[in-house]
């Protein structure tokens, strides 16, 4: 049977093969998430509405009760004008809201621009779309923050889209507002949409998180629950965007894929906008800052490229003259799941993804000895 031209460039997402691999390791840092549980009071919450029956289908574009928190979170949080909670889409994960954004907007042919190396789904979603990737070239020893030779391939794509993603994944790199500002300016030019991937918002050790939705209008803001609550099974997203074509484009999409999202997980994540929920996040993020101060303090021992990141929960180190693909093997037949870098795009080349979210300083330790003694 011959497979449909939008599938034939597309692959495995190499994240999941990697988690996969690595489940039966004694040591897993592949895996895209935190080790910590959801606040109680969303747990509790959601238990109480299944109780109380809400099991059945929601409106397509969520519960009007959340799309109000959320309007407001991104106005007061965020200075996001325009929004109101027709303005928001809440859908099965922020993963299936940047498919809807992307196949709402994009033609076969029509250029995106992406930043080199990107989450790995990014790449494959506007295959998907039979759109063409415009590569926006990053660097370690730059922290993999924007810099003149990206700017300029922005510049000269002429992109329907552009791709931003602050905190990032796979580099824990956030942006300063001066450099989203660059992007704004550029793709203002060209009168590109942007798509700004959120989701790491919340996780941040310095710096201040911007949005490009502050300056911008023509920005689908995307963001969810998944990392900043550790609610990455029950999967819940949401998009934003003063621009109501654009959610309503998204919108019909959803009502004819997955309809809604699940009903009693929308009532659970009202909470997460108590005091409560989000003292538990402080709590995740201190940890989480620790642990990377501790991997930070190790590599920079070693002959790896890398810049303290300050955000998220990834370091994504360069080894000169390696092949990360055989090196996160050699790793993996030590017992330390890892990432190669390569599948996240060409500048990925050399490094390795290292996920400390779920892993704890005592672990992070065995990792780090063996690593070292690797580059050794």
């Amino acid at each position: 049977m011959t497979c449909p031209i939008r599938l034939q460039k597309v692959t495995e997402s190499a994240t999941f093969k990697y988690s996969k691999l690595a489940k039966d390791k004694e040591i897993d840092l592949t895996i895209g998430r935190t080790g910590f549980d959801t606040p109680q009071i969303i747990r509790d919450a959601t238990k109480k509405a299944l109780d109380e029956g809400k099991v059945h289908y929601t409106t397509s574009k969520g519960i009007p009760e959340l799309r109000g928190l959320i309007s407001r979170k991104l106005k007061e949080e965020n200075k996001i004008p325009g929004l109101d909670k027709d303005n928001i889409l809440v859908s099965a994960g922020a993963k299936h809201i940047i498919y809807e954004a992307i196949m709402s907007i994009i033609q076969r042919g029509d250029v995106v621009a992406l930043p080199n190396p990107s989450w790995v789904s990014y790449e494959s979603i506007i295959n998907l779309s039979e759109g063409e990737i415009a590569w926006l070239p990053l660097k370690p020893e730059k922290g993999f923050i924007p810099d003149d030779d990206f700017f300029s391939a922005l510049e000269n794509s002429h992109p329907k889209l552009i791709m931003l993603n602050s905190p990032n994944n796979p580099t824990g790199a956030v942006y300063p507002e001066k450099i989203i500002k660059k992007i704004v300016d550029i793709a203002q030019r060209n009168e590109s949409i942007i798509l700004s991937d959120e989701i790491y918002e919340k996780i941040i050790y310095e710096g201040e998180h911007f949005s490009a939705g502050t300056i911008y209008e023509d920005t689908i803001t995307v963001n969810g629950f998944s990392k900043e609550y550790s609610m990455t099974g029950w999967r819940l997203g949401y998009a934003a965007s003063p621009n109501m074509e654009l959610i309503n484009r998204m919108s019909l999409i959803q009502a004819q894929t997955v309809s809604c999202a699940v009903s009693f997980v929308q009532y659970g994540a009202l909470e997460a906008f108590t005091d409560e929920a989000r003292e538990d996040v402080t709590c995740m993020v201190e940890a989480l800052k620790e642990r990377r101060d501790y991997l930070i303090n190790r590599f920079k021992k070693t002959k790896a490229v890398i810049e303290k990141p300050s955000g998220a929960f990834y370091v994504f180190p360069f080894i000169e003259g390696s092949d990360d693909l055989l090196f996160a093997d050699s790793l993996m037949e030590n017992g330390v799941g890892v990432i190669p870098g390569s599948p996240f795009g060409s500048s990925g080349r050399g490094c390795i993804r290292i996920s400390y979210g779920a892993t704890g300083l005592d672990e992070l330790e065995k990792a780090a000895d063996r690593i070292e003694s690797a580059l050794k």
